[in-house]
């Protein structure tokens, strides 16, 4: 007889999607499409969404091909051999570096801030990650806990936000066009959507249940979906063109920008606390699946004491010594991020791993339409195109 989850269960898989998209993509998104425009970004936000919906999909089914347990390095190794491992898990180690890198730059001005520093040092994001360090260190309980309340407290501060927002928008400032400026939003808008990582855990939690992961992995993406949507209305709607585009050039958050147009100190403070709690959840994230990735990259089984807090160091090191080198990095970060890593692992290597074993290696599927060779072209068509962008946005933005 066939398990079938728990609708709590369900819910629960739901949140865990969500939690994993919402985060620091939240200040960059507002200045890449604002700068083309509210419907020019509100278009390519549901292109981004419904193409992570669909590799999402695909990759459920060829997580459901191999046993418990399994993920991105066991996927690539068994379908490309020990290249397409080792390619797989330097991409994996690139993309979640890149977001460090993201979440300190972002977050580190707005701690400075609370605890009164003037200026954004070394010091300041030694001390910042360094109480990070010692959240992960401790284990997977510390971070759960911590995350639970910041994760709250976030939701708490984005309604807030919202609440206090609606009557600061400027219905002109969302009739503004300009289609060409869509380079710079699919990259970080990739970034944004990404959460194929947890599916691997959540077909373990569900049971395998098919339609229960399903159903998660909608729904889950779909939530964040509103959020962002919401969110580019309320900035885009009170911040003018001209300002994105300036904050944009500094390589700062949407946060910056949005201080300088309205003088209403309680809105910028309930923004400012939603800003650091979105970048912490997400960052809180990323470092227990690297702190993962990387104990099972160097065959640490038991990751606790020393060994635990050794891995913590790998994770955070890096990140924090080339923050520290470019500090304004946060958009172009974020970009090459969503236009490198999120569009190989959670675009080009699912679509090929599905191609392979459908076609060559006759493996049943329970996508239709969707384990099309058509619409498989396609898939690789779009997510060609957006890495083509980064690379024309790395070469000509400056």
């Amino acid at each position: 007889m066939k398990t079938k989850a728990s609708i709590f269960s369900i819910i629960s898989a739901t949140l865990m999607i969500s939690g994993n998209m919402i985060g620091a993509g939240m200040l960059g998104l507002p200045l890449v499409t604002g700068i083309a425009g509210f419907f020019p970004g509100i278009l390519s936000t549901f292109i981004v969404w419904f193409f992570m919906y669909c590799t999402g999909l695909l990759f459920l089914e060829i997580t459901l091909w191999m046993p418990d347990g399994s993920n991105v390095l066991s996927l690539s190794g068994k379908f490309f051999g020990r290249g397409g491992r080792l390619f797989s898990g330097g991409m994996f180690l690139f993309l979640y570096y890149c977001l460090m890198i993201a979440y300190l730059t972002a977050g580190a001005p707005l701690f400075a801030e609370a605890i009164r520093i003037s200026s954004v040092g070394w010091k300041t994001f030694t001390l910042f990650g360094i109480i990070f360090i010692a959240i992960v260190a401790v284990g997977p309980k510390s971070i759960n806990r911590v995350n639970l309340v910041l994760s709250i407290s976030m939701v708490i501060t984005w309604l807030l936000f919202v609440g206090k927002g609606v009557d600061q928008i400027q219905t002109p400032l969302l009739t503004y066009i300009k289609w060409s400026s869509l380079t710079f939003a699919m990259p970080v808008l990739f970034g944004a959507f990404g959460f194929h990582n947890v599916i691997p855990s959540l077909c373990t939690y569900l049971k395998r249940d098919r339609h229960a992961v399903h159903l998660a992995i909608f729904w889950g993406s779909f939530l964040p979906l509103i959020i962002y949507l919401v969110w580019q209305c309320l900035l885009i709607g009170t911040i003018p063109q001209e300002i994105l585009a300036q904050t944009l050039e500094k390589g700062s958050s949407v946060i910056s920008a949005f201080q300088l147009v309205t003088g209403n100190k309680s809105f910028i403070l309930i923004g400012k606390f939603f800003a650091f709690f979105a970048i912490v959840t997400s960052m809180l994230g990323v470092s227990l699946s690297t702190v993962d990735f990387l104990g099972d990259g160097f065959n640490v089984t038991h990751r606790t004491g020393w060994k635990r807090i050794g891995l913590t160091l790998l994770t955070y090191i890096p990140p924090l010594i080339l923050a520290q080198l470019n500090p304004n990095i946060f958009i172009t970060i974020l970009g090459v991020a969503g236009g490198f890593g999120e569009a190989f692992l959670n675009g080009l290597l699912p679509i090929g791993i599905l191609w392979k074993g459908k076609y060559i290696w006759k493996h049943k599927t329970h996508i239709k339409w969707l384990e099309n060779k058509g619409v498989l072209a396609l898939l690789i068509l779009y997510t060609s195109f957006v890495i083509v962008l980064e690379i024309y946005h790395l070469l000509t933005f400056k």
